[in-house]
């Protein structure tokens, strides 16, 4: 126990001691500058192990190896950080945009997996790594999903139009479910269970997590109605969360989906409740309750990304998968947002296709879920496979927040030089 506060307390070290310096030097988004900090970080502990510097260091290693970052995140973290990016979402926003958040949500997370599973292969192929067809697309499933929290946290500051960034939020928070899905599925082939139907797969995942979110949802919501005490508002959303992921994870249902649902349920209907009641909640508590714990959950998700260097140890053609990896990412997202938008048939912010395709692609920042899924193969695929999820998890979340977190600015006017008019 001792082991894991001091751990706790060394992390948020780090956020305090990083925020305060970018808040006053750097003006940089906060999340950014914390995963190149605890990036520096992870590489100098591996450093330091491998030349045996420091007797501590192995110490560090053995705990991060022990409370395992995988599940740590799916397990703790994903829930709250699903339930609160979903909290900003506006239920008329989600209704009004629904068709291209649902293309973009199943159709590209389909299409970016089976296209960056495809290429992969092909360079497996060409390296002559024995890495099978399907665990390519495996990989591709668990590099597909972006990070809702990474996305919006930047794009939101760009002034974007509201159907624009309720698209990109909805999309990021409802295809970390479908990558899960797809994921489940993959793993039940790579693992020879029996019964693997992709479809039943899929619809026990998205509509059991519907049912569970809505379900837990009412229940909860009317217990809160039956209290003005904000505090108990709280609680009641607490334990809606945690009840929703609890259940799905038990009968296998998507606990991502659940979380997202039963965020933009709470976040509509608590909306509402203090429209009526005005003398309720007048300090905003819960608004700023679910404020708080978003920006501090993902402030330690992007140290324990940078601090999961440590984990990536030198293998063959490291370098060269790195690059090579960063590059099909870009391409199998590239294309299934295109062919996304070109069936949505007005685009939102009424971008021409290839302008939101650009947009959308270069703002398909990766995350935790990523992480997660690509340490828990560890699970089951061998050593020298193992390596190879995690070199490739690793760069695109690292390339993807920090190129193109801190370049989505520059593409944004980019693009919107190139308009007629300003939107």
């Amino acid at each position: 126990m001792s082991n894991v506060l001091v751990f706790l307390v060394s992390v948020l070290i780090i956020i305090v001691a990083v925020t305060s310096i970018n808040e006053r030097k750097l003006k940089q988004p906060n999340e950014i500058v914390i995963l190149i900090t605890s990036l520096f970080l992870g590489v100098i502990l591996s450093v330091f192990n491998r030349l045996d510097i420091l007797s501590i260091t192995p110490k560090i290693i053995n705990v991060l190896n022990t409370y395992r970052i995988d599940k740590f995140l799916l397990e703790v973290l994903l829930c709250f950080m699903l339930f609160s990016g979903a909290s900003e979402i506006k239920l008329k926003d989600l209704k009004k945009n629904y068709i291209p958040i649902s293309l973009l949500a199943f159709i590209t997370t389909f299409i970016s997996s089976s296209l960056f599973g495809a290429m992969f292969y092909g360079i497996c192929y060409l390296l002559g790594l024995d890495i099978s067809f399907t665990l390519c697309f495996l990989l591709g499933s668990i590099v597909s999903p972006t990070d809702p929290i990474a996305a919006t946290g930047i794009l939101v500051k760009l002034g974007l139009s509201e159907d624009l960034v309720a698209t990109i939020a909805g999309e990021s928070l409802f295809n970390d479910g479908i990558g899960v899905a797809i994921f489940v599925f993959l793993e039940s082939l790579c693992t020879n269970a029996s019964n693997a139907n992709f479809v039943l797969i899929m619809a026990k995942e998205l509509f059991g997590a519907i049912v569970v979110g809505f379900v837990i949802s009412i229940i909860f919501f009317k217990l809160l109605e039956q209290t003005d005490d904000p505090v108990n508002h709280i609680i009641s959303s607490l334990i809606a969360v945690i009840l929703c992921y609890v259940i799905c994870e038990h009968f296998g249902f998507s606990g991502a989906i659940a979380s997202v649902i039963c965020g933009i349920y709470f976040s509509s209907k608590h909306d509402k409740y203090k429209e009526k009641n005005p003398c309720v909640d007048c300090c905003n508590w819960y608004d700023d309750f679910w404020k708080i714990v978003d920006t501090l959950m993902n402030y330690v998700l992007y140290v324990l990304i940078g601090l999961s260097f440590v984990y990536v140890v030198n293998v063959k053609y490291a370098v060269v998968i790195a690059i090579a990896v960063i590059v099909i990412n870009l391409i199998a997202r590239f294309a299934g947002v295109f062919i996304s938008s070109v069936l949505v048939r007005n685009n939102p912010g009424h971008y021409s296709n290839t302008n939101l395709t650009i947009l959308l692609t270069w703002s398909g920042l990766k995350g935790g879920l990523c992480l997660a899924l690509g340490m828990s193969t560890g699970d089951f695929l061998p050593n020298s496979v193992y390596l190879y999820f995690l070199i490739v998890t690793f760069s695109i979340i690292v390339f993807t927040t920090i190129i193109q977190g801190l370049t989505v600015p520059y593409v944004y006017k980019k693009i919107q030089h190139t308009l007629p008019n300003k939107l």
